[in-house]
C-alpha cells in the first residue's frame, strides 16, 4: 500500500508560566512519534486521557505545528510549502477533522444548510446554487439523513447527538478528503447510536477509500472499527505497541496494553467474582515536565528495573512493534474466557 501520511520523529512541547516571575515549565507531551498511515486503511489510536492522541490528530490535520519533526503527505514535508498558500490549502482540504463535541463544533446560530454550504462555496467557487443544493442532498443521503429537507433548515439544537455527528461527517466529506481524523466521534452519543456511526465510517472507508484515524479510549469501538486494520496504543505521548487489531486485543505484549485491557469492566457476574488484580505496581505516573529518557510506564510497571530508565528501542515481534526491553519477563496475557475456564476447573 502507498503511504499517505508519515509522522517522523514528532515532538511536541508546551510551556506554562509559573507563579514566580520568569519561571516557566515545559511539558513534553509527544516524544519521538513515528507513524505511517497508508491508503485505504483505518488506524485506531487508543490510550487514556492525556496521552497525546488528540494532539497527534491536530498535528495531522495541520491545526498545530510540532516543536520538531516532519509531517509528510504523499512524500512531501508539508512544512516546506507552508509559505505556498495553494499547496497548504489543498492539504487542509484533503485531510479533515471530525470533532468529539458535535454541538460545540457547529455554529448554534447557523442552520445546517449554512454550515454545510460554507466550505463548499469556499472551495468550489464554480458551482452555482442548484449544483450546491445537489451536492448537499448527495451528502445528506451519504450519511443517512433523508429526506434532506427535514434537516438542512434546522439549527444544531434541534437535532439529536447522532444526527449532529452525521452532519459533522457530511461537512468533512463535502471537500472529498482522502483522510479524516475522527476524535472520539461516538463518545458523546447514546450507546444505541454508536454502532450506526461506526458502520458509516466503515462503509465510507470500504466504498470511497476514505482513510480514517480513529481516536478513542474505548477498546470495544476501536476493535470494531479497526477490524482487520491496525491499533496504535499510546501512553504519555509515546507509542507503546502497534500492530494488527485482533492480535493486540487478544495477545497484548506490552505491560501497559495488558493493564489497559485488564481494566475493562466485563458485564458478567461470574467474571466479577474472580480475584483479578490490575497488573500494575503503582498509580504513580511520570511527570511530563520531568521526563526520563526511558520508558514512561516505568513507575507503574511490574517488570521494570534500572535498564528501563535508559532509552528504549522498539522490539519487532509477530508483525508488530513494542516499546519494551523486558518482553521475555512479561507473562503471556490470559484472555477472559480462559480465566473463567481456569476458575471453573478449579
Amino acid at each position: 500500500m502507498k503511504k499517505l501520511i508519515e509522522l517522523k520523529n514528532i515532538n511536541m512541547v508546551f510551556s506554562k508560566r509559573g507563579t514566580l516571575l520568569k519561571s516557566e515549565k515545559f511539558f513534553h507531551v509527544l516524544k519521538d512519534i513515528n507513524l505511517d498511515i497508508y491508503e485505504g486503511e483505518i488506524v485506531a489510536l487508543i490510550g487514556e486521557s492525556g496521552c497525546g492522541k488528540t494532539t497527534i490528530g491536530r498535528i495531522v490535520t495541520g491545526l498545530q505545528k510540532p516543536t520538531s519533526g516532519e509531517l509528510r503527505y504523499e512524500g512531501k514535508n508539508i512544512y516546506s510549502f507552508l509559505k505556498v498558500g495553494q499547496e497548504f490549502d489543498e492539504y487542509r482540504r484533503y485531510v479533515q477533522f471530525v470533532q468529539q463535541d458535535s454541538y460545540a463544533a457547529l455554529n448554534p446560530v447557523r442552520t445546517i444548510r449554512q454550515s454545510l454550504e460554507a466550505p463548499i462555496r469556499t472551495h468550489y467557487k464554480h458551482l452555482n446554487s442548484r449544483q450546491v443544493d445537489e451536492k448537499l442532498n448527495g451528502l445528506m443521503a451519504l450519511v443517512g439523513l433523508v429526506p434532506a429537507d427535514q434537516f438542512l433548515d434546522k439549527y444544531p439544537h434541534q437535532l439529536s447527538g447522532g444526527q449532529r455527528q452525521r452532519i459533522l461527517m457530511a461537512r468533512a466529506l463535502s471537500l472529498e478528503p482522502k483522510l479524516i481524523v475522527a476524535d472520539e466521534p461516538v463518545s458523546m452519543i447514546d450507546v444505541s447510536l454508536r454502532l450506526s456511526i461506526l458502520k458509516l465510517m466503515s462503509d465510507l472507508n470500504q466504498k470511497m477509500g476514505v482513510v480514517f484515524i480513529y481516536i478513542t479510549h474505548d477498546l470495544s469501538t476501536a476493535r470494531y472499527i479497526a477490524n482487520k486494520n491496525r491499533i496504535v496504543v499510546m501512553y504519555l505521548g509515546e507509542i507503546m505497541e502497534e500492530g494488527d487489531a485482533e492480535t493486540i486485543i487478544n495477545d497484548p505484549l506490552h505491560p501497559y496494553t495488558q493493564a489497559l485491557i485488564s481494566a475493562i469492566p466485563i458485564p458478567d457476574p461470574d467474571y466479577a467474582k474472580l480475584d483479578k488484580e490490575l497488573p500494575i505496581k503503582s498509580m504513580e505516573m511520570e511527570s511530563l515536565d520531568k521526563r526520563t529518557p526511558g520508558c514512561p510506564f516505568y513507575p507503574r510497571c511490574l517488570y521494570a528495573d534500572e535498564v528501563c530508565l535508559e532509552p528504549v528501542d522498539y522490539v519487532f515481534r509477530d508483525k508488530r512493534r513494542v516499546k519494551c526491553c523486558h518482553l521475555d519477563k512479561v507473562p503471556a496475557f490470559i484472555p477472559i474466557r480462559k480465566l473463567k475456564e481456569q476458575n471453573d476447573n478449579a
